[in-house]
């Protein structure tokens, strides 16, 4: 796991090529935050639609170098075709995944600071909804890789079949998530303290482009081991 992990934090600096790619990752990223703060300031005229309509180009282009990333294939050249058919497979499943999770975190948010409980869950704690909402979202965050692993290199409809889980059962694959798992909430840890100021927020976002690469590249390894065994 070591080495795995050394192997993974030296991804995106390891030869020209990878640095290159990361620092596209960056710019992504960073045109990203200025657009964000842009729409932001605009808010709520309906102007902010500009910037952030602007906002999707960028983001297709991060997700797309990461699904390269990925797919063991390395950083693919962001005007291409494949980076698109990437992103869009990555984005695909990022969405089916992640968006559970975050509904359930949401619902539970507005039970426990309005005390208003849905007819639905009538008589259910709040202690409780605060613990499906946990499970919920540990079991979508750790399956997520694997289905993105699946998703960017055969396809999207292939991510979302229960054939892409097989792997999780796997130590290589559990391994390669724990330290995914580590960068990426660091990342957004660092991120969301730095994101009022303008110096910091840069660094925040040169940490969140590194870590994320350096996890696709972890998770891809691992998935790559499973598949193998």
């Amino acid at each position: 796991m070591g080495e795995l992990f050394v192997d993974a934090l030296r991804y995106p600096i390891r030869d020209r090529a990878r640095l290159d790619g990361t620092v596209k990752c960056l710019v992504s990223v960073l045109l990203v935050g200025v657009l964000a703060r842009v729409a932001g300031a605009l808010w709520p005229d309906l102007a902010f639609l500009v910037p952030a309509a602007l906002a999707l180009a960028p983001v297709l282009a991060f997700f797309g170098l990461l699904g390269g990333v990925l797919a063991g294939e390395g950083f693919p050249a962001i005007r291409a075709w494949s980076s698109l058919r990437l992103a869009g497979r990555l984005l695909g499943v990022t969405v089916a995944y992640l968006l559970p999770p975050a509904v359930a975190v949401v619902a539970v948010g507005y039970v426990t600071g309005t005390g208003v409980v849905p007819v639905a869950v009538e008589g259910v704690t709040a202690a409780t909804l605060a613990t499906v909402s946990l499970l919920v979202t540990v079991i979508c965050g750790y399956l997520f890789p694997a289905a993105a692993a699946v998703a960017v290199d055969e396809g999207l409809r292939a991510g979302l079949r229960r054939e892409a889980l097989r792997g999780t059962a796997r130590g290589a694959y559990f391994l390669a998530w724990v330290g995914a798992a580590v960068l990426v909430v660091l990342a957004w840890s660092v991120l969301a303290t730095t994101a009022a100021r303008s110096l910091a927020a840069l660094v925040g976002l040169c940490l969140f482009t590194y870590a994320h690469v350096a996890a696709a590249a972890l998770v891809a390894e691992g998935a790559g081991q499973t598949r193998v065994w």
